[in-house]
């Protein structure tokens, strides 16, 4: 109603506007928490985030199951990001992901030695 008011239409902006799909876990929020607080106590604040390539995740019911597909968020740029090609920060990774059956013949998979 208020967008109507001002003379839009939610469904125009949905059609153009991508979801990003940042900030709608938990971590989003806790994040906005920490901010938030920062700025009202008046802290002095410095802060880095990791840059992912993909958002959070598009999802999919595909067969009666939850499928997730890469989240292209980043298609038309970021306007918060500053690229610094001089940082750089290994990150290491270890284990291995094991696939398995369960007795009804459904496939699972589990993360070992990480």
């Amino acid at each position: 109603e208020a967008l109507r008011q001002v003379g839009y239409d939610l469904e125009d902006i949905m059609s153009q506007e991508k979801e990003p799909a940042l900030g709608n876990g938990g971590l989003g929020r806790l994040a906005s928490c920490f901010l938030d607080t920062l700025a009202t106590q008046n802290y002095p604040a410095w802060g880095y985030g990791i840059r992912y390539k993909y958002g959070m995740f598009e999802q999919s019911i595909i067969d009666g199951k939850q499928v997730e597909f890469p989240d292209y968020w980043l298609t038309d740029g970021n306007p918060w990001e500053v690229e610094r090609l001089d940082v750089q920060y290994p990150v290491r990774l270890f284990g291995t992901v094991r696939e398995f059956q369960d007795p009804n013949g459904n496939t699972h998979f589990a993360w070992e030695g990480g």
